[in-house]
């Protein structure tokens, strides 16, 4: 059977009554909800925004999805989350999120309790059948949480092109753990983290979404809808859908649905509500906007080219730009995934199993995807420069980003 997504659009403002409209379109709450249920809402506030800036989740939505959950008349509801790794220190904490994204605001008004889900007493758990992560350590009021509703706000993002419900579930994990996750490998991180915890419902916030490097307000794209159902991944299919991106390149979704024995297929999904057609915009992916950023360097990409490499690419250009070989990177070329002609001379850089036939062009970095420090040594080879300042500028990077914290909590 097909599940079932919504879409709604936000009329004169009222943001509630998209809300409402697109959760019962999508099957409604009442046969999740007994009056013995723990609920969690959780939206995205990874970090101090304000709401109306397609940062973060916005206030009115993570309000209105919590006052049809509190009509349902649950046990407890909870709207919980973790700050992104770096923001989860004073000045910058899941608690200041709260405030400046109006969400503690929104919650006093309801009645109901935030909770800071990085200080949660964290449970370690088993993963069934792990791409990447065997054991995660996971926030305890989730694990004990009867049903999750993912709230996460529509946005393109720079490593896994897009950050819809599934990668809004960063947020049950302490800081730790967010970071192994970018170790490891984070859309197979993701998708064995959804294996593990699984919201029963998604609302979406798509009223402003956010394109590109999320500069605001240049990179808002205002589309004035919610998006509602109860398979989180299928509204993730559709949320992608809207934005024009290559399901095919979403290598989180495509993981989690072959966990799931399913297929990321729009086909596979019954639409509801606005037609999909109607407000399908061509968002400008994170990784678009870098080539922007870095047009010294020519990038070749075959259709195989997925978010695994151009996520890992990404972290090694900054880095070694931070290390001060921005200059040094001119006149590079950077092979990725199976083109079917590569005219490349001078300096080149071929990365991934994909792309490993052109491997004779130059420094070649194996994997799929290959790691980000084996990425940064193979363009420091082929750019002829010292990888070890190359990694040193990166630790630094790490260290003043996922460090903070406990620095500033010493003093």
């Amino acid at each position: 059977m097909k599940q079932r997504v919504a879409i709604t659009r936000v009329e004169k403002d009222d943001v509630e009554a998209a809300v409402r409209r697109a959760i019962e379109l999508a099957g409604g709450l009442r046969e999740l909800i007994t009056p013995n249920s723990r609920v969690l809402v959780k939206p995205n506030i990874h970090k101090p925004a304000r709401s109306g800036s397609g940062i973060i989740t916005d206030a009115r939505v993570t309000e209105a999805v919590t006052r049809v959950v509190l009509e349902m008349g649950p046990r407890s509801v909870v709207i919980g989350e973790g700050a992104g790794a770096g923001y989860d220190f004073p000045g910058a904490s899941t608690e200041d999120s709260f405030a400046e994204s109006g969400t503690l605001d929104a919650a006093r008004r309801l009645g109901v309790e935030v909770r800071n889900l990085n200080t949660d007493d964290p449970q370690e758990v088993s993963v069934d059948a792990p791409l990447i992560m065997e054991r995660v350590k996971i926030a305890r009021t989730v694990l004990e949480s009867d049903l999750i509703i993912s709230v996460p706000v529509l946005k393109s993002h720079i490593r896994t092109h897009v950050t819809i419900s599934l990668k809004n579930l960063k947020g049950v994990m302490p800081g730790a753990e967010k970071r192994k996750s970018h170790r490891l490998g984070l859309d197979m991180a993701i998708a064995d983290l959804y294996s593990l915890v699984r919201p029963g419902y998604a609302v979406v916030d798509a009223t402003t979404a956010m394109q590109g490097l999320w500069q605001y307000p240049q990179d808002c794209v205002e589309l004035g809808l919610i998006v509602a159902g109860r398979d989180p991944l299928s509204v993730d299919i559709v949320g992608t859908s809207l934005m024009g991106v290559d399901l095919r390149q979403v290598l989180h979704l495509q993981y989690a649905a072959q966990k799931d024995g399913t297929a990321a297929d729009l086909g596979e999904i019954e639409l509801v509500g606005e037609p999909l057609e109607k407000h399908r915009r061509q968002f400008t992916t994170g990784f678009q906007a870098f080539e922007a950023r870095y047009p010294q360097v020519r990038v070749i990409q075959g259709e195989s080219a997925c978010s695994g490499c151009s996520g890992e690419l990404v972290g090694a250009m900054m880095n070694m730009t931070a290390a001060g070989y921005g200059t040094d990177l001119e006149g590079l070329t950077i092979v990725v995934g199976n083109p079917s002609d590569v005219q490349a001379t001078g300096k080149t850089a071929v990365l991934g199993k994909c792309a490993r036939e052109f491997a004779g062009l130059g420094p070649f970095a194996a994997g799929c995807p290959p790691k980000e420090d084996v990425i940064m040594r193979v363009l420091c080879e082929a750019c002829a420069v010292d990888p070890e300042r190359a990694m040193a500028a990166r630790d630094e990077n790490r260290r003043k980003l996922w460090s903070s914290s406990e620095d500033l909590l010493k003093r």
